[in-house]
């Protein structure tokens, strides 16, 4: 069993770890005082480290830099996690001996793939230099005894048939590179990541094969090659000849002997696969301009989907900033009147005694001030969608006669006799509780009947803020555009207090804080430091549900994994119970 070692100062995160580590089958073992480090390894044998790079004792690359030059554990590889992995940090990770890293916070599927992936290429890094020493040794003895001229052939083409049996039989594309950076030997699954056959990458140079991000005058290669170490772990894109990018994961090492006219070893994963393993574990649906992991949201993106071509109208609810208006603009997206105007009113920002011209036009002379004629909102919309926005808003003495005009699609301009005869689909939204209203004589029943024939109800940030992520990404991407920065993400404590907030402004105070961030923060990683104040004072107050009798624990469980997506830490952190004890749970219930 492979046992790893984890090296981290924060004990949630060493349960979280350890708890997945489990259920794939590793055996675990963790320290939270890097003092401590060479006993531990003096007393038991590790394949691997799980390194946090921010320790208060010493940084990560500190200790990294100890134990490389450790004769006796120099060897075992390391992985550093991180939460701001900008270049410069990650960089100084790889030249001092990191095999991959990982960014905070941890995502299962990654930490998995990321494991594997580096005792694989551990496993078989050992077997090629074997291999390779082999061949060295083999092509010294044809050298020696040249006078047998067949028997070397042979010879020769016994180890190179070897060798690439085993580079054939690996997860990862292998490349062999000459000290001209000519492909030399190249695996089967380094041709298929490729799209190449094998007859055309053989005796080429690398730069035309993989682009210069690793090959160039700039690239990896030539970085190996000025500090005379290999790389490991890089994470960047490989350039086909077909013009197709794939991201991938190289890992660049040099071969210490030269007779097989093979200077450097390339490894290089896929990621693309991996990328979208992340995607599918997290649940991620992106609906139009929408985004979303959350259960409620998903059920309300299918609701859009089958409501959508009908001429139904929709009473779109829920507080401000939670996106009323891109539902409704989605709605008019994937309806039949979608090459048709979406007109949208704010109801609450025009003054009662313009409403009613507003909606319905008027003519000229209607009132004073009134030049010309003008279409109202209705006319304009015609053959579309209006949607009425704080629709809570307009005044009980118009209310009648927009209940007219939903009703019969036709009415009269201000001031005018003639009939406006429309056809106009209308949905309308509001942050107020409209029935409540109805009960407090505010609003008309007969027309909340009229608004209300398909409801949607947005839930607030606050009970979905799984999504404050994928928001956050979103939000980093849009505005790298417009203020044509190159901000990568936040970093973890910034995430955990964007999280513990409320956000009683919702998705628009979301975009706003991402805002001040970039405008506060000049670096790659928006940290704490950026973010306004209300964020840093807040605190977020946790309704934990009490844990139930022992007949429904099971239940409970259940249910708090489908609120979270089944993402284990956060269904952990609701029902208030530590990762590993969700998981010896989840074992005694077969869950």
């Amino acid at each position: 069993m492979v046992k790893i070692l984890i090296v981290d100062d924060d004990p949630q995160l060493i349960e979280l770890v350890c708890e997945i580590l489990a259920t794939f089958d590793y055996d675990s073992e963790f320290i939270t005082k890097p003092k401590y480090l060479f006993d531990i390894l003096g007393s038991e044998k590790f394949d691997l480290i799980l390194m946090d790079y921010y320790m208060p004792e010493v940084d990560g690359v500190t200790l990294l830099k100890e134990l490389k030059n450790h004769p006796a554990y120099r060897d075992i590889p390391v992985i550093m996690l991180t939460s701001e992995a900008d270049d410069q940090l990650l960089a100084s990770c790889f030249e001092n001996g990191a095999r991959d890293f990982i960014n905070k916070p941890i995502s299962e599927l990654v930490l998995q793939s990321r494991i594997k992936s580096v005792i694989n290429r551990q496993s078989n890094l050992k077997k090629i230099q074997d291999q390779n020493d082999e061949l060295e040794n083999m092509l010294q003895t044809v050298e020696k005894y040249s006078s047998e001229l067949k028997n070397e052939i042979v010879a020769k083409d016994q180890a190179l048939n070897l060798l690439k049996t085993t580079f054939d039989g690996m997860a990862e594309g292998v490349i062999t590179l000459d000290s001209h950076f000519i492909v030399k030997m190249i695996s089967a699954k380094a041709t298929q990541i490729m799209d190449l056959d094998e007859s055309e990458t053989l005796g080429k140079p690398a730069a035309s094969l993989l682009g210069s991000a690793i090959a160039g005058p700039n690239g990896l290669i030539v970085d190996c090659v000025n500090n005379k170490s290999g790389i490991t772990g890089a994470q960047t894109q490989l350039l086909c000849p077909s013009g197709s990018i794939i991201p991938v994961s190289v890992s660049i090492t040099p071969l210490k002997k030269s007779g097989s006219n093979a200077s450097w070893l390339l490894f290089f994963r896929d990621r693309r696969e991996e990328e979208r393993l992340i995607r599918e574990s997290v649940n991620v649906l992106t609906f139009g301009n929408m985004i979303s992991c959350d259960l409620k949201m998903k059920e309300i993106f299918l609701l859009i989907e089958n409501i959508a071509t009908s001429n139904a109208t929709v009473l779109i609810q829920g507080e401000s900033g939670t996106g009323k208006e891109l539902v409704a603009q989605e709605i008019h997206n994937r309806s039949r009147r979608a090459q048709k105007p979406f007109n949208a009113v704010n109801c609450a920002a025009i003054p009662v005694n313009l409403l009613e011209s507003e909606f319905f036009g008027h003519e000229k002379g209607a009132f004073t001030g009134a030049h010309q004629r003008k279409v109202g909102r209705f006319e304009l919309a015609h053959e579309g969608t209006l949607f009425l926005d704080e629709v809570s808003e307009i005044p009980l003495e118009l209310q009648g006669k927009l209940l007219r005009v939903l009703q019969e699609q036709k009415f009269e301009r201000v001031g005018g006799i003639k009939t406006v005869q429309v056809d106009v689909r209308i949905l309308a939204a509001t942050n107020k509780d409209l029935w409540q209203m109805v009960q407090d004589q505010l609003f008309r029943e007969d027309l909340y009947y009229r608004l209300d024939v398909v409801s949607i109800k947005l839930p607030p940030l606050r009970e979905r803020l799984q999504d404050v992520s994928l928001l956050l990404t979103t939000f980093i991407e849009r505005l790298n555009k417009s203020e044509q920065r190159e901000v990568k993400n936040f970093s973890a404590d910034a995430i955990q207090k964007l999280i513990q907030y409320t956000w009683p402004g919702n998705i628009r105070e979301l975009y706003h804080v991402v805002e001040y961030a970039f405008a506060v923060s000049k670096g790659s990683t928006l940290r704490s430091a950026d973010l306004p104040e209300k964020i840093l004072k807040s605190t977020l107050v946790e309704n934990k549900p009490a844990m139930p009798p022992v007949q429904s624990e099971k239940e409970m469980i259940l249910r708090a994994l489908e609120q979270t997506n089944f993402r284990k830490g956060k269904a952990a952190a609701l029902l208030g119970i530590s990762p590993n004890t969700l998981y010896r749970k989840r074992k005694k219930y077969d869950i």
